[in-house]
């Protein structure tokens, strides 16, 4: 069995992104989420600023960490 990447890459919806951030700032957002509230935000800032989305890596631990609906929201496919 092979071992498990350290990171998980993945791009989102802007409705998704948005989504969970949302998710997120309910729950204490920077405070308890730190980075992956901080590059999920930096994310739909550069989006807004009008610049092509990118892939979003987060390190596997937090991604592992966030709620589970953040994680599907996350994961979906984008449209």
């Amino acid at each position: 069995m092979a071992a498990e990447p350290d990171s998980v890459v993945f791009r989102v919806t802007n409705a998704n992104l948005s989504g969970s951030i949302e998710i997120l700032r309910a729950l204490g957002g920077l405070a308890v989420y730190p980075e992956a509230y901080q590059a999920l935000v930096l994310e739909r800032s550069s989006r807004e600023l009008q610049s092509p989305p990118k892939e979003i890596c987060l390190a596997r631990q937090t991604f592992e960490a966030l709620p589970r609906e953040v994680q599907q929201l996350l994961m979906a496919e984008p449209c």
